[in-house]
């Protein structure tokens, strides 16, 4: 009887078993197959959904090696004296072209500062009296030149506030010098405007009035010569100048980048007699010194162009290294330039955006590169055949940090050239996909 019970026992022990491993059997089949049929989703939704291949037709464009620097500028500059001890005002700005024998300044002796304080009042009178008549009436002239003041002003404070943000207040007397070179032209320009009302008139017939018989109390400096008048010294006018640039040294040259004026030179204000007083310069030639850090440059080739451009967008087009120079501080690199001498004429130091060995060729963004390393001669790239995505070969001939110059292999599976059809996402797409993407 004992038998017969254990042996029920155990048989319904076994039944059990068999039970909990046909559920787990059966728990684990519907889980690989949740785990297949999620897969499958998953490569169906990202085989909808997959980025498109984006396109780019090869064409010669230029590459070139860009670097920020801080750069010196020399000038061949002839440096005069002043005949008197006084305030100076000026009769051109920094940059003008004045000829041989023109009034360049008076030098107001101290007796005349009451005089000199009434004509700077008309003057502020005048700039008060033509708003009052710009907010009344028309003067579509005068409101076009405030307007196009309005706008420079507007780029030079945007420039303010991001220096503030960025905790920069190295350029901030540059900018303020800038602003004032701006209201100054802008007045200029509103006094030779013709507002045609007889009260601004009278006022202007007076300014003129005082300013003659200011000059003819004054001593008036005339120019021994025509050339570029430069009336914003630092001192270094005759130690630098294009005779001496072979012996400028790498060290004079940090020297002068560290210790010289930052940004705009201000205008001589106060002279005394036999001091130096205001530059001419019959040269339309200035030369660049500057470093490019070490580590940054690649070999720079004597009488290479060089294209550059200050922070404020001035031009510094079609520049020739005259000497480059492998130092510990860096490459040093002088240029010579024949353009915008006149608007950086009131300049020790300058900023510049410098574009250095200039290379035309097949230009490709260096994300389309596949097996592709910087410094490599050879990569891979995507391109359009018959409607679909194919690899072939190419030669890398030169690259900076975001375009290279390739030309085909000579074992290229497709030869490339101008107006093939290259992929510029090669991480989103693969061989054989249709160049028309997703018909999904």
């Amino acid at each position: 009887m004992s038998s017969n019970k254990a042996t029920e026992v155990e048989r319904y022990r076994n039944i059990q078993k068999r039970k909990t491993t046909q559920r787990r059997l059966l728990i684990a089949i519907i889980t690989l197959a949740i785990i297949v049929i999620t897969m499958f989703l998953i490569i169906r939704i990202l085989n909808h959904y997959k980025p498109s291949p984006q396109f780019m037709f090869l064409e010669e464009k230029e590459l070139a090696d860009q670097y920020q620097v801080k750069a010196l500028i020399i000038r061949d500059e002839t440096v005069f004296q002043s005949p008197e001890t006084g305030t100076v005002r000026s009769l051109f700005a920094d940059g003008a072209k004045v000829a041989k024998n023109e009034n360049l300044a008076y030098i107001i002796k101290e007796e005349q500062d009451e005089k000199l304080i009434e004509l700077q009042n008309i003057e502020n009178e005048i700039i008060h009296y033509q708003y009052e008549i710009m907010d009344k009436d028309g003067n579509l002239g005068a409101k076009q030149i405030d307007s196009d003041t309005e706008n420079q002003l507007r780029e030079v404070y945007r420039n303010i506030y991001t220096e503030i943000l960025n905790n920069n207040l190295a350029n901030i007397s540059t900018d303020e010098s800038t602003l004032n070179t701006i209201l100054n032209k802008r007045n200029e320009q509103l006094r030779n405007y013709d507002f045609n009302d007889s009260r601004l008139d009278e006022l202007l017939d007076y300014h003129q009035k005082l300013e003659k018989e200011l000059g003819s109390q004054s001593n008036v400096v005339t120019s021994s010569q025509s050339g570029i008048y430069i009336r914003s010294l630092d001192g270094l006018e005759e130690r630098l100048n294009p005779a001496n640039l072979a012996n400028l040294t790498p060290e004079d040259l940090r020297h002068y980048l560290d210790t010289a004026v930052q940004g705009r030179l201000e205008p001589v204000e106060k002279v005394t007699k036999d001091e130096p007083f205001y530059c001419l310069t019959n040269s339309i030639e200035q030369y660049f010194a500057f470093f490019i850090p070490a580590g940054l440059s690649t070999e720079i080739q004597v009488s290479s162009v060089v294209d550059a451009k200050s922070k404020e967008g001035i031009p510094l087009d079609n520049g020739v290294v005259i000497r480059s120079e492998e130092t510990e501080l860096g490459t040093m690199i002088v240029m010579r330039c024949d353009t915008s001498l006149e608007r950086l004429s009131d300049r020790r130091i300058v900023d510049l955006s410098v574009e250095l060995n200039k290379v035309n060729g097949l230009r490709v963004p260096l994300s389309s590169l596949i097996n592709f390393e910087k410094g490599n001669t050879e990569a891979e790239i995507l391109v359009e055949e018959g409607g679909y995505i194919a690899k072939t070969k190419v030669k890398v001939k030169n690259h900076n940090n975001d375009y290279a110059i390739i030309e085909s292999s000579e074992d290229a599976e497709i030869p490339v050239n101008v107006a093939t059809m290259i992929v510029l996402n090669p991480k989103d797409v693969s061989v054989g996909d249709s160049a028309a993407g997703n018909l999904d």
